[in-house]
């Protein structure tokens, strides 16, 4: 396959697709199917009946449509999709290789060995950068693009999630110990295929992105992964630009793992932040830490790395934001991985409901519901989580897990000092938008001995004593004509402190006639 060879030819949308979006098509609106989707609960059906769940995931494994060579059995896909069309829902699709053909493994070599946690085929490890194999997988792919092109659930489909399927559904590298050729398993009379090297893998990448884009677009919208190499983005480059590829990855935590992480955290602020094109973003881990079997340590309790997680999606522009079911099932059963999980049970709502009130209204400031900052340092992806607003530079510091664990603030503040001001500008579209109506400006801090702030927004000056409570809490100041300008800083919001230090979360501008901020 030559990559890259015709594929700018395909790409004119269709009109009247039956797609759930059509991206950058409808003059600033923000994605119709935008916000929370419940993903890893198919046991679950309650969890899609939450009041901030829009969507789900349709997942099956390649080994379970292919049963036999070129025979394709898509029932289960079209299972999954009339329980999201039945309710109305879109569903992401993907199918994963955690579970291969097994005719594979008569006319492909394979390793005894599972070379990857993801893997679940009990003979071992297909070596998936073999003709026989890749062919099965192009072949495959052409197969699923056409049954998704003519399926009576197609508009129930937000887009096709690109899955390599190499070692298990995400892996590709082969430890250096298990290379050796000597150590793999060939058919009867089969070719032995060459040694695994890392050129063999970026070219396998290369040829499955050309693949997707080519057999399904652009009838179908894709979403491909976000860590592919630069080389490979370049050559769809327009195609991201314009709104006609999107982006998605499994990992998203409170902020990324290291350098590599961070570079695809950007991808997201670069692309979609931007609003040139479309995010979906899953979790690594549930808010305990659990996924694949293994649990990872965590710094701050579950309810801040969740909250601080659906932050993370929104400052860098993600509209779909997926949750694993043993997340979303402490909303409805009080429990997870603790057992002390029922007393986060409104803590995890709440969060949820931020999340589904401001996904996808990033690139639509004069119809976003509010705009905010959440106030962080952080040790990747540096500074602040925004959102049509941001901080103008100050001599606030940087507070780590301050507050009650039991309360989702405060894995991240920021301290301002006696005598402190506190500068934040609002996107020019969003106050524009908001000038003459009735706003609600927010500001959560944590309730201690210190004096109070007073805060100067909206044409208005507002003061709050604090009670000492020891918790986090929210001042919410009802201005019913605002009155945005910028001083002489740039600012339209100014939060000072009246007495000692103040430690605050988050400022929010809310298009709202409530004197109360419901998260309250």
């Amino acid at each position: 396959m030559k990559i890259g060879s015709g594929i700018e030819k395909l790409f004119v949308l269709i009109a009247g697709t039956t797609a759930c979006f059509v991206p950058n098509s409808n003059g600033g609106e923000p994605p119709e199917r935008r916000g929370v989707y419940a993903i890893w609960a198919q046991n679950k059906p309650a969890l899609l009946d939450l009041p901030f769940v829009r969507g789900g995931q349709v997942v099956a494994q390649w080994g379970e449509l292919e049963p036999s060579e070129g025979q394709y059995d898509f029932s289960e896909l079209d299972k999954g999709l009339k329980q999201m069309a039945d309710r109305g829902f879109c569903a992401t699709v993907q199918v994963n290789g955690n579970l291969k053909p097994a005719w594979l493994f008569d006319v492909v070599p394979h390793h005894s060995e599972k070379l990857s946690h993801q893997i679940r085929d009990k003979q071992g490890t297909l070596m998936y950068w073999h003709p026989r194999h890749q062919g099965a997988y192009f072949r495959f792919i052409h197969a699923y693009a056409e049954y998704l092109k003519k399926s009576p659930y197609r508009s129930s489909v937000l887009g096709v999630r690109l899955n390599f399927n190499g070692l298990g559904t995400e892996h590709l590298p082969v430890p250096e110990d298990k290379r050796s050729l000597d150590q793999w398993i060939v058919p009867k009379g089969g070719d032995p295929g060459p040694e695994w090297k890392g050129e063999i893998a970026s070219a396998y990448k290369a040829a499955v992105v050309e693949a997707f884009a080519k057999d399904f677009c652009p009838e179908m919208f894709v979403f491909v992964r976000n860590n592919i190499e630069p080389e490979i983005r370049s050559k769809y480059e327009n195609l991201f630009q314009t709104g006609k590829l999107g982006w998605f990855h499994t990992s998203s935590e409170m902020e990324p793992r290291g350098q590599g992480g961070e570079r695809q955290y950007r991808t997201f602020v670069d692309y979609c932040r931007s609003g040139k094109t479309l995010g979906y973003a899953e979790s690594w881990a549930d808010s305990w830490g659990r996924h694949g079997g293994k649990t990872d340590p965590r710094w701050c309790s579950p309810p801040q790395w969740n909250y601080w997680r659906l932050l993370c999606d929104l400052n860098c522009g993600v509209s779909f934001i997926a949750v694993y079911g043993a997340d979303l099932s402490v909303v409805i059963e009080g429990k997870a991985a603790d057992k002390a999980a029922g007393k986060f049970r409104d803590e995890f709502v709440k969060a949820f409901e931020f999340a589904s009130k401001y996904a996808g209204y990033h690139a639509s400031p004069e119809r976003s519901p509010g705009a905010w900052v959440a106030f962080r340092e952080g040790h990747s992806l540096k500074g602040d989580y925004s959102f049509l607003m941001r901080r103008l530079p100050d001599n606030t510091k940087e507070a780590k897990n301050v507050g009650p664990d039991d309360q989702r603030y405060g894995a991240w503040a920021r301290v301002l000092p006696k005598g402190g001001s506190m500068k934040l500008a609002l996107n020019d579209a969003f106050a524009a938008s908001v000038n003459g109506q009735s706003v609600t400006v927010n500001v959560v801090y944590l309730d201690r001995e210190e004096d109070g702030f007073r805060v100067d927004a909206a044409g208005g000056r507002f003061v709050k004593k604090n009670g000492n409570t020891g918790k986090w809490q929210t001042a919410a100041f009802q201005v019913e004509k605002a009155a945005f300008a910028k001083d002489a800083a740039g600012a339209h919001v100014t939060v000072v402190s009246n007495g000692e230090n103040v430690t605050l979360h988050m400022v929010e501008v809310v298009r709202s006639n409530k004197t109360q901020d419901e998260r309250e």
